[in-house]
């Protein structure tokens, strides 16, 4: 009976450890790994960031100098669909941000002196579903079932954070964005304990126009291009509680046009980080880690940044503890 016991707490310490941390910079590690249906979650972080881009780093902008502190919240569920895996996401994301510059119109037309906002930068609805090797689990079932590569169907949309076109630094978007994108988890190993995975996540961000620019930058309306990433994480558990993680990010495109000039704030950058996590109970989870722009392009971006995220999951474990501890 104590052993089964001790199986359950490792078996449910080793399927639930996944986190969902969702910003332009990444969704981070182990965000794709296929979990069981019946989840609810929720997955909160700190992220900060010293860059030469907006809240969301989705629009460089040169000659800038911008620090941002937000605070994602996201909820998800997981659920079967036909059969297949299923979720559902809700992201908003408090925070701050401030930013000083010379004069980098036409997205934040600023002054020499740096000048603050608070409020919400851009959150996210989302759907994802199960394409390959995705089946809708539960717990038990999961918990049988060798590792193996999935593919999934992400699609996003992110609406605009807090907005005024009276104010030249705002942490909100004031426009739509649709995401698509077709992550994949690959298994490197077949040991549930001290498992190796391999994440690799293509995605396009599609942005709607923003038809009331601030003030400053005399402009009737902002468009901007198609945003392309390549995602990737490589982790390890050296045992059921303790993990490390690799990151590369890669992006290009979503150059800006103010009406109809182009502007020369296209991205083609290479971000690199590492980080450790830690299951502190079976339900309970966490990480860190640090990364930052290894390769700016013509445009020289650069950010660094530093992120903590904390995950907590909840599923009805009676009916499964019942299983695994007879009476």
């Amino acid at each position: 009976m104590k052993r089964n016991h001790v199986k359950f707490k490792l078996l449910i310490a080793v399927c639930l450890f996944s986190t969902l941390s969702v910003m332009a910079q990444g969704d981070g590690p182990r965000s794709f790994i296929l979990l069981p249906k019946g989840l609810w979650a929720i997955n909160a972080r700190w992220i900060g960031l010293n860059q030469n881009m907006n809240a969301t780093s989705t629009i460089l902008v040169p000659k800038a100098e911008v620090k941002i502190n937000v605070f994602p919240i996201t909820l998800y569920h997981t659920f079967s669909l036909g059969g297949r895996f299923a979720q559902l996401s809700f992201m908003f994301n408090p925070g701050s941000i401030s930013a000083s510059a010379l004069s980098v119109p036409p997205v934040i037309p600023l002054p020499t002196n740096t000048i603050s906002a608070n409020g919400f930068s851009d959150g996210f609805v989302a759907f994802k579903a199960g394409l390959v090797g995705a089946p809708a689990l539960d717990v038990m079932s999961y918990m049988k079932t060798p590792m193996q590569f999935s593919l999934f169907a992400d699609l996003r949309y992110w609406y605009s954070g807090t907005y005024d076109a009276s104010k030249a630094l705002n942490l909100g978007t004031n426009r739509g964005t649709y995401h698509i994108g077709f992550p994949m988890a690959i298994p490197l190993n077949k040991n549930m304990k001290k498992a190796t995975w391999l994440e690799i996540a293509p995605s396009v961000m599609l942005f709607s126009n923003n038809n009331d620019p601030a003030r400053g930058t005399r402009a009737k309306k902002i468009e901007q291009g198609a945003l392309f990433s390549f995602e990737n994480h490589i982790s390890h558990n050296f045992n059921p509680k303790f993990w490390a993680f690799a990151n590369l990010l890669y992006r290009f495109g979503g150059q800006t046009t103010t009406d109809g000039t182009k502007n020369e704030n296209e991205q083609n950058i290479l971000g690199l980080g590492a980080g450790v996590g830690y299951q502190f109970t079976p339900f309970l989870g966490a990480y860190a880690d640090y990364g930052g722009i290894v390769s700016g392009g013509k445009t020289d971006a650069t950010s660094t940044m530093w992120r903590i995220a904390a995950n907590f999951t909840y599923t009805n474990t009676k009916k499964l503890k019942a299983q695994l501890i007879p009476m």
